[in-house]
């Protein structure tokens, strides 16, 4: 009988709209039997051999036969992209309008594309005793060396046994010709280091107890996704690791989200003293080989949950049966480079939904997009009220820093700040500082012609850090000497306004030097392992204060911090977009949050220019439920999300060029039948020039799904770039 010729379907590694199909190949006869789909390939494209992933199989030759070439090799043993994964990328495409090509690499090992290898295995030679009776010749004493180190080892390094008996490796390679030891090459795993904590398990509350039953009732039921809202300091993490431990009894294996990298060691710790060595981390402070290594560690299934940042999501479980997102609220969950721009919570509750997992949102503040879906029943919501140990909640002080001005201080920290701060003093007590810009000056300023020192590249003024004297851009990272006249009228009178962490942390040495201050934002954690450094001088108490932008607003758990300062909490309510109040308000709840977590009270002030406004005040109160009802009745108004969908079009390039392609957008989609009412724009972006591309943008509102038409959008002009952003949290 006659074998039925397959053909396989293959998406090439190529980042181009262009070639983003399926391309057929044939399976020459060596591959017979071992092609899979989830398979990588090495195929011919063009002119050049490049890496492609095995999508489907077909019995019909849909091209003609002389335009038909064969698969060249397999570029791994096992397919490495999982059914579920297939699946979850090509929805990826679908719904976020992009390359599917991208969405199958979110899928692959690090560093590991063809033509690109940048990692590998790291291996060592290992040398095992196989017969210690050998005859060595008389002068042999460094054999004889090794081998008495061997009768004591049995099995060593290679490298270690040639030190220890300060031999060459022309004198092992002797010995194993002999006979007497055997060579081979052993895979060492680049380990992720986690500092152990004493973790037993805790006595539930009555609170965490129903919700702990709730949840496990859910994932043996209809499996909606579980919203755990819970105020800070509730016990939603003692949760999560009960929640996990009855998936690994199952057999199956659970992924942990966190919004920051920062938060991971802390994570890490909790989880390693729970779970053991049965852990593995994801993310991109990891050098390149730590990444590959443990992506391979989770691939195998020697792991049972996955620690890690928003591309964990993706992470090659074969088993999964949990995924929790905490902190779901965050706007770092939301991807904002490349063609697929997604949000991790609507990635995390696809995977869930195509390998039969369960979802679990954890927030004191959660996105109003899911509060709302919770309220009309598509999700589980669970809800714990009170902290553990009948701990109370920070009482909040708001200071309005328009009457301190009036009262003659000119300063950047109110006369409340200041008195709580010095009160540190030979107490263990603990503070942390939250200032939500870096740097030491936000803007440079001339006094004399009102000149802003401003970014070449883009329509932003530049930040000045004190540390190297330079002015900085935060987006296209251009830097340049501060000059010592202004280039526009040649006055000397430029002047530094605004306030960053930087100039934070100055001002506190200098008025309080007996307090020891650390400080966490992009600028101090670059190296690696930094973010872990700082925390842990902060957690042993060798550091008094902890200042830093919005990193140590989340989930951090410090239990000698009574104090809480916030400096221009406001700040972000005059930001031209729709979630101002809403960031605003998280902001505030969850840095408060931090403070009062130990036996001691806690204590929180808050700076504020707008100190009426309703996000400052519910976040006084720690009142998310009036926050909701107040915010949720503009948005209903506006039919902003969650009533509609947003989706964001932006086009870059030359200035005429991009303005034209935005045009030629809204007069296509208004051709398809998209109502005027329903778009903003084409306008400049608000950041109307940014790394020397000019900027246009439309806005679009949705109560249906418009992916197919965005799939159809009209060519414009290749030197310019179109990005369509569905569901975007930031407009700018």
């Amino acid at each position: 009988m006659q074998r039925e010729v397959l053909y396989a379907g293959v998406i090439v590694d190529v980042r181009a709209e262009a070639v983003d199909r399926i391309f057929q190949y044939s399976i020459p006869d060596k591959l017979a039997g071992k092609l899979e789909l989830g398979h990588r390939v090495l195929v011919p494209f063009g002119h050049r051999r490049v890496e492609g992933y095995v999508v489907e199989f077909s019995g019909e030759l849909e091209i003609s036969a002389d335009r038909l070439k064969s698969i060249i090799r397999l570029l791994d043993e096992e397919p490495i992209i999982l059914p579920a994964q297939m699946e979850l990328a090509r929805w990826l495409r679908n719904h976020y309008v992009g390359l599917l090509s991208e969405a199958l690499q979110f899928m692959l090992p690090p560093g590991n594309r063809y033509g690109k290898e940048r990692v590998g295995f790291k291996q060592q030679q290992m040398v095992t005793l196989v017969n210690p009776d050998v005859e060595l010749r008389a002068n042999a004493t460094a054999q004889r060396r090794m081998l008495e180190i061997l009768l004591d080892k049995g099995r060593i390094l290679a490298s270690e046994l040639v030190k220890k008996a300060r031999a060459s490796y022309s004198s092992l390679e002797s010995l194993a010709k002999l006979g007497a030891v055997q060579i081979e090459d052993k895979v060492l795993e680049r380990k992720v280091a986690w500092e152990p904590v004493s973790d037993p398990t805790l006595v539930l509350t009555e609170e965490q107890t129903a919700a702990l039953r709730e949840i496990n009732k859910e994932r043996k039921g209809s499996r909606r996704p579980v919203l755990l809202h819970g105020v800070t300091g509730s016990g939603k993490t003692e949760i999560y690791l009960q929640a996990i431990a009855e998936v690994i009894k199952e057999g199956r294996q659970a992924i942990v989200l966190v919004p920051e990298i920062a938060l991971t060691p802390q994570m890490l710790s909790r989880f390693g003293a729970r779970f053991g060595d049965r852990i593995s981390v994801l993310h991109s402070a990891l050098s390149l080989g730590e990444r590959f290594d443990q992506w391979w560690k989770i691939y195998n299934g020697d792991v049972s949950v996955v620690i890690g940042a928003r591309s964990a999501v993706f992470a090659p479980t074969p088993n999964l049966g949990l995924i929790v997102v905490d902190e779901e609220h965050e706007g770092t969950y939301k991807q904002e480079q490349g063609s697929i721009r997604y949000v991790t919570r609507d990635v995390a509750e696809k995977r869930c939904e195509l390998t039969g997992a369960q979802l679990i949102l954890g927030s004191a503040t959660p996105s109003l997009e899911s509060y709302h879906r919770a309220l009309k029943g598509e999700y589980n919501l669970v809800q714990l009220t009170k902290r553990v140990e009948e701990r109370p909640l920070p009482a909040v002080e708001l200071v309005d820093m328009r009457r301190e001005f009036e009262e003659g201080n000119r300063t950047m920290l109110s006369g409340a700040l200041r008195e709580a701060i010095a009160g540190l003093a030979g107490t263990e007590n603990q503070a942390i500082i939250l200032i939500n810009r870096r740097g030491y000056s936000t803007f440079v300023l001339c006094r004399e012609c009102g000149h802003v020192m401003e970014c070449p590249n883009c329509s932003v003024s530049l930040t000045w850090h004190r540390s190297d004297n330079r002015l900085h851009c935060h987006y296209c990272l251009h830097r340049e000497v501060l000059p010592p006249n202004c280039p526009r009228c040649a006055s000397r009178y430029l002047r530094q306004f605004g306030v960053g962490s930087e100039q934070v942390q100055s001002v506190l040495n200098e008025e309080f030097p007996e307090l020891r201050t650390v400080r966490l934002d992009s600028d101090t954690t670059r190296r690696k392992g930094a973010h872990q450094h700082i925390l842990k001088e902060f957690a042993s108490g060798r550091a008094q204060i902890l200042i830093g932008t919005q990193m140590v607003a989340k989930g951090l758990d410090f239990p000698n911090v009574t104090l809480v300062g916030v400096l221009s909490a406001d700040l972000a309510l005059n930001f031209p977009d729709i979630r101002a109040s809403e960031r605003t308000f998280q902001l505030l709840t969850q840095v408060a949050g931090r403070s009062g977590r130990g036996d001691l009270p806690g204590r929180v002030i808050v700076q504020v220019y707008e100190p009426n406004h309703f996000a400052v005040q519910c976040a006084q109160r720690h009142d998310y439920t009036g926050f909701y009802r107040q915010e949720i009745s503009f948005r209903r108004k506006l039919n902003y999300p969650p009533f509609s969908q947003l989706i964001r079009i932006l086009c870059s390039g030359p200035a005429e060029e991009t303005k034209e392609a935005a045009l030629t957008i809204e007069r296509f989609l208004l051709s398809r039948g998209v109502s005027r009412d329903n778009i903003l724009g084409p306008a400049p972006a608000p950041i109307d020039r940014l790394k020397g591309r000019y900027r246009w943008q439309l806005v679009l509102k949705s109560e249906e799904s418009l992916s197919e038409l965005l799939h159809e959008l009209p060519a414009v002009d290749p030197e310019v770039r179109v990005i369509v952003d569905i569901d975007p949290l930031f407009l700018m």
